[in-house]
């Protein structure tokens, strides 16, 4: 078989498969109509790993935290000390690779979320990570967004995941497509055979439909619109940046700026997710040092999220990001200069939207002894279901957010 007939057979059945399943995990979504803008969306950066909390959002007005983290623990904020925290209301700071984002927080548009979790709690990655993305601690099939955009008319349009595969939040009815890098979005390897592929699929689809053939007219316009999707989204990665945003260059970074060209060229997107790992801090965890192995993660978190809403510009307004988090970690620095497995962390929330400040629905648990989980983890005193509620209803217009987090009744928090 010749290239030219492989390709037209390739494209034949491309087509044919989106249409008939609706695309899928990993493949573009060919919906029949665009979704109709709603000014909203919600940006789910997943911080897999187990983020510590409590050198996120260092607690300095305690004097437990400077006995339990005896190296690791970052200094009191000091004009003179570029390695200490930066503070936020005089009993909180932000650890001190997070300039960027201690900015926007100046501006009113970070809240910080302490010791979020959840009763009974899995200190396993895997399930940890399940249970916050699927919204139960039961077994499931579908994730908290995914089941949200099972409640849209046009949901095929409304999600994308800059992510190697579909996060477990998205999962659901709805198909969802997971493209880790619009940079390389192509159906061919070399420029000629895209080149081919282009005129053929051109030329094969803009024939007129068989008569009386039950699936010919809808294949044909699902392979027009894929030409067209796929060259929107190339067009989003050649998106040039404004504002004079300036990106981490990393992989998240990249992923970030495509997050925010997709948001200001796609009308209609409302959910959109990425993954930022590398948080199993067990050793070499490093302090307030900007080349401690957290320092330059929170350092590219911070530089991203900064950029991404200086990109966006006015389109910003209605742009929301949730930074999450499977658990934090033990409240004790350990012997290699790390932290393990721990309970609760801190979460964040981004937006000209949010209520500045630090928020909770328990207030602080505290770090004596007598105030740890098990002696040994900061305790829980915000359900992230509470905060999953608030969004589900102040953001994205829910009226009961119940039924998408398994009967769970969120209780008030005032992020938003």
């Amino acid at each position: 078989m010749d290239r030219r007939t492989f390709l037209g057979q390739a494209l034949k059945h491309l087509a044919f498969g989106t249409l008939l399943m609706g695309g899928g995990p990993g493949g573009l979504l060919l919906g029949q109509a665009r979704a109709a803008a709603t000014g909203r969306t919600l940006v789910v950066v997943f911080l897999r790993g187990g983020c510590d909390g409590l050198n996120m959002l260092v607690p300095h007005g305690e004097d437990a935290y400077y006995s339990l983290r005896p190296t690791l623990g970052i200094a009191p904020p000091s004009a003179g000390n570029p390695l200490s925290a930066l503070d936020l209301d005089g009993f909180f700071g932000f650890h001190p690779s997070m300039a960027a984002l201690h900015g926007l927080y100046q501006n009113g548009w970070v809240a910080a979320l302490p010791a979020v979790h959840y009763p009974s709690a899995s200190r396993s990655h895997f399930v940890g990570q399940d249970i916050i993305e699927n919204a139960t601690a039961q077994p499931s099939t579908t994730g908290w967004l995914g089941r949200y955009l099972a409640t849209l008319s046009g949901a095929e349009q409304k999600a994308l995941a800059l992510t190697a595969g579909v996060p477990r939040s998205l999962l659901g009815s709805v198909p969802v497509s997971a493209l880790a890098d619009l940079r390389g979005l192509s159906l061919a390897a070399t420029t000629a055979d895209q080149d081919l592929l282009s005129a053929m699929m051109a030329s094969e689809y803009s024939r007129a439909p068989i008569a009386g053939h039950p699936h010919d007219a809808g294949l044909r316009a699902a392979g027009r619109q894929l030409q067209i999707d796929i060259a929107e989204l190339q067009n989003v990665d050649a998106l040039p940046t404004a504002n004079g945003a300036a990106y981490p260059a990393t992989a998240f970074g990249r992923q970030m700026r495509q997050a925010a060209g997709l948001i200001k060229t796609r009308p209609g997107t409302e959910l959109v997710a990425l993954d930022l790992g590398g948080w199993d801090t067990h050793r070499a965890q490093g302090g307030g040092q900007p080349d401690g192995a957290q320092a330059k993660l929170l350092s590219q978190l911070s530089n991203a999220t900064a950029a991404f809403y200086a990109d966006l510009g006015s389109a910003a307004s209605g742009v929301l990001l949730l930074a999450v988090t499977e658990f934090g970690r033990t409240a004790a620095e350990n012997s290699s200069g790390g932290t393990d497995h721990g309970n609760a962390s801190t979460w964040l929330a981004v937006g000209p939207m949010v209520n500045g400040g630090v928020h909770s629905v328990a207030g602080w648990p505290g770090l004596a002894p007598t105030q740890l989980h098990e002696g040994r983890y900061l305790a829980q005193s915000t359900d992230y279901r509470d905060i999953y509620g608030k969004i589900l209803t102040r953001h994205l217009g829910v009226s009961n957010p119940s039924g998408l987090l398994a009967g769970y009744a969120a209780q008030s928090i005032g992020f938003l």
